[in-house]
């Protein structure tokens, strides 16, 4: 998946926390607080708070 593909994908809340938990075990709360807590999240969301 190129990074404009994952951008634009949509993750559910569990893909998201596996996927910031690669980066940060702890960072998932943050995240939350920062953009929601929601049922699903775009791939852009997901990767601008990591600050890719």
């Amino acid at each position: 998946m190129t990074y404009d593909e994952a951008t634009e994908a949509t993750v559910t809340r569990e893909q998201a926390r596996r996927e910031i938990a690669k980066h940060d075990c702890e960072g998932f709360a943050q995240f939350l607080a920062d953009v929601g807590d929601r049922a699903t999240y775009t791939g852009k969301e997901v990767l601008d708070w990591l600050g890719y």
